[in-house]
């Protein structure tokens, strides 16, 4: 059994891996066609590259439409099968398109004015204007050999179709991996008999931890190489495409040099979307010419000749030590340095994000799956304390469900609440810079705002972390526009009206590491306007992006992470505690309920048992009829004892089930006359005297129910009462209760047995009771009678003085 159990969970295992494998390759072919996102800025600059040289190595009269489109196609299939390359040379009057056709003169306006630029956006083709593409778009206006032209390279990434199914073949690829990994641990971990008895300390619980546990541990080596494996080829990456924004500067700064105007500041406004916190400095002849961004101190310099590098900086300002990437470059004199903090990876966070609910849903699975093996396989009725523990467990993890569907929208409440705050403290940074910025102008003429674009530009780039997007547009004297704009989407973030309310802006984005390919960038944008010294008319746009907001969600996550799942562990504690208050009463009665069967047992046994021996007696020996009748008469008595005892039980039994009953008005002087009729003959064998109230007293409940209670009362007032004493009843009335009390003059009741007496077959002294006939259900079939009929019970007692039982009922 052992083998063949094993054979079988092994056979399943090697399926799932086999079917892990074939959703693998499909997963891989699901993006068929479509550029790799993490590559594509890299193909581009290859691209860009071997188109350039292949141009500038034409004859100047071998360049026209045919033979720039036969150099650049068979580039095409390196960009995706919707990509696309464009070339315009103006002299030559040549504008070749091969690829998809996306219509970016409609998109872009006039961005492509810049020497360079490059988008991640997601845009339809022109023939397909309702399926949306995501575009790595790249742009450069340079010198080819004897001719300058414009190149724009697009590369298409997966389609959201191709990634939804991308990534549904995935989740399938990892559950058949985890399944097949939970099928071979299963061969190897549980054992052969699957019946688990009470004594043995391998229970299911136990089980379901051990493979849990062992999940654990594997997850972890797993989870560890996955992230450091992801982090490192995102790393990587991140770094060529510094290299690369740190050449594409050094070049562009040689041709500005010549021109006497050269602004770090235009640079770090260029790329402080993509780099927050970023550090420019720009060096002509070893000597510091402009720097803009972040100051991190000497230790962020880097001498001619070393290599790029990874260091924990921290800025002068203040802030904890991060990581950085220290590139620079040098062309001719000029040399740029960069420092670039590592930004959150989106690579990161959609592992972080998988591994967030696969790691829990593998280790429960595992735990179910330990769970179910480990049940009993047995038909054995389970015992009275095996189904608590199962109810308990049931309305455990009820309670558990309830209180997480009810913190449902309360956590979404408090996420959207404090996102709105995030939002709040963001517009209130933006709006104080705004105000600082019009002060500022208004205090400058036309001309002086011109001659100090790039200086307010960079001032607006230092004043609280904002600017990162900036334009300013104003008149001059002559009449002619004046102003600056830095920003990578100038026509798609252009000035509107004036407002000093925040708004959000959503413009492709460049290469914000923090988001996947295709996903726009979020900018949190304020404009107003004003006038100049002058009098002139003046409109600003001041932005920054929505990351701020993003950090501070990301950290609301980050503590949900590790306080989710401890929240979560006092919910269950808490339903656990719940559940066991709740189900206490019912634990209660089912002890009861085993107390009262085996005292209900062990007095019928006693009965049972004299009626046995004395027919045996009676049948076995050779008597007189005097001696058989003996026999005969205590086998009677005894027979009338076990009668008593299962009618007594029969009747609490009615009482428990009974919910509601009739009630009608009734007279107490009825009840002392029945009574006094019932116990004549008891009263007369011990000269007892029946004391009745004189008073006519009229009460609502049921007869039958209140004669039980008393007939009770006095029977034992009658069986414990010395001879020639009174058993007295009496009533009596206030507003809202009557009181009947019946009291003797017995031997009464130690304090300590009070508490008890009302509990089925409790005695005070067992062997007295049990010769003078008791059985130990009388009070407590007069408290369940009176309960019945909206009443209450209470006694007073005295030891050598007698006792005192009463009946407190709702008045008439």
């Amino acid at each position: 059994m052992k083998r063949t159990r094993r054979t079988l969970l092994l056979g399943v295992a090697g399926l799932l891996l086999i079917a892990g494998i074939v959703l693998g390759s499909l997963m891989r072919s699901a993006t068929h066609g479509a550029a790799d996102p993490d590559t594509q800025e890299i193909t581009t600059a290859e691209v860009n590259t071997t188109i350039r040289e292949r141009i500038a190595n034409l004859e100047a009269k071998e360049i026209t439409n045919e033979t720039v489109k036969g150099t650049i196609a068979d580039q095409l299939p390196a960009l995706g099968t919707r990509g696309f390359i464009r070339v315009h040379i103006v002299s030559k009057n040549i504008d070749v398109l091969v690829g998809t056709d996306y219509n970016l003169d409609q998109v872009l306006g006039n961005a492509a004015g810049e020497s360079s630029w490059q988008y991640r956006m997601s845009l339809a083709p022109v023939d397909a204007p309702d399926e949306l593409q995501p575009l790595f778009v790249t742009y450069v206006s340079s010198s080819m050999g004897t001719v300058s032209g414009e190149i724009m390279i697009g590369s298409a990434g997966p389609t959201p179709a191709q990634t939804r199914m991308s990534r549904s073949l995935m989740i399938a690829m990892l559950a058949c991996l985890c399944g097949a990994a939970v099928c071979v641990i299963a061969a190897f971990v549980i054992p052969a008999n699957h019946i688990t008895k009470r004594t043995q300390s391998w229970t299911p619980l136990r089980r379901g931890f051990t493979l849990a546990l062992i999940g654990a541990l594997l997850a972890v080596p797993v989870v560890w190489t996955l992230v450091r494996r992801t982090h490192a080829a995102a790393r990587e990456n991140f770094a060529r495409a510094t290299d690369l924004i740190v050449t594409s500067t050094a070049n562009t700064m040689s041709e500005w040099l010549s021109t006497g105007d050269v602004s770090a500041a235009y640079l770090h406004a260029t790329y402080a979307m993509s780099y927050p916190d970023c550090s420019f400095r720009i060096l002509v002849d070893g000597k510091l010419q402009d720097r803009a961004g972040v100051d991190y101190g000497p230790a962020a310099y880097q001498k001619v000749g070393d290599p790029p590098a990874w260091r924990d900086l921290a800025p002068l300002e203040g802030g904890k030590p991060r990581a950085a990437y220290l590139t620079s470059t040098t062309k001719g004199n000029v040399r740029v340095e960069l420092v670039a903090p590592e930004p959150a990876y989106w690579q990161d966070i959609r592992l972080r994000h998988t591994l967030l609910w696969a790691v829990p849903a593998l280790l429960a699975l595992l735990f179910a799956l330990g769970y179910a093996t480990g049940q009993r396989r047995d038909h054995a009725v389970p015992s009275s304390e095996e189904i608590l523990r199962r109810a308990v467990m049931r309305q455990a993890v009820l309670t558990v469900l309830v209180v997480c569907l009810a913190l449902v929208p309360t956590a979404g409440w408090f996420v959207q609440t404090y996102e709105t705050a995030s939002v709040a403290r963001l517009d209130k940074t933006l709006q104080h810079d705004a105000a600082t910025l019009s002060g500022i102008l208004t205090s400058l003429d036309s001309s002086s705002a011109s001659a100090k674009s790039l200086q307010l530009a960079d001032y607006a780039l230092t004043i609280a972390r904002t600017g990162m997007s900036y334009s300013l547009k104003f008149q001059q004297k002559d009449g002619q526009p004046g102003g600056i704009t830095i920003n990578q989407a100038d026509s798609l973030l252009s000035v509107v009206t004036a407002t000093n309310t925040p708004t959000t802006r959503f413009v492709p984005n460049h290469t914000d590491w923090s988001l996947p390919p295709g996903c726009n960038l979020a900018l949190r944008v304020i404009s107003a306007s004003g006038r100049l010294k002058d009098g002139v008319v003046y409109t600003f746009l001041l932005g920054t992006t929505m990351r701020p907001v993003q950090q501070d969600m990301q950290e609301l996550w980050k503590t949900a992470a590790w306080a989710g799942p401890v929240a979560f562990l006092f919910i269950v504690l808490a339903g656990l505690i719940a559940a066991s208050l709740a189900l206490r009463p019912v634990t209660e009665s089912m002890r009861r309920l085993e107390q009262f069967t085996g005292d209900a047992g062990h007095e019928l046994r006693t009965p049972l048992s004299s009626i046995a021996l004395n027919a045996q007696v009676a049948l076995n020996q050779d008597e007189q009829p005097d001696d058989f009748r003996r026999h005969l008469t205590a086998i009677a008595s005894q027979a009338e004892r076990s009668t008593r005892l299962s009618e007594s039980l029969l009747l609490l039994a009615r009482l428990d089930r009974q919910e509601e009953v009739p009630m009608e008005p009734c007279k107490l002087a009825e009840v002392w006359h029945d009574l006094s009729i019932a116990f004549a003959d008891q009263l007369a064998a011990k000269e007892l005297t029946l004391q009745t109230p004189s008073e006519e007293l009229s009460v609502t409940t049921n007869r039958d129910l209140l004669t039980i209670a008393l007939d009770n009362l006095v029977d034992n007032a009658v069986r414990y009462a010395p001879e020639g004493t009174t058993v007295a009843i009496t009533a009596q009335q206030t507003k809202d209760w009557v009181t009947i009390a019946v009291n003797d003059q017995g031997p009464g009741i130690p304090p300590e047995a009070l508490p008890h007496i009302w509990d089925r077959f409790t005695r005070v002294d067992p062997s007295r009771s049990r010769e003078s006939g008791g059985n130990g259900l009388g009070l407590a079939i007069v408290r369940k009678a009176v309960e019945a009929i909206h009443g209450h019970v209470a006694v007073t007692s005295e030891v050598g003085k007698g006792s005192t039982f009463s009946i407190i009922l709702p008045a008439a």
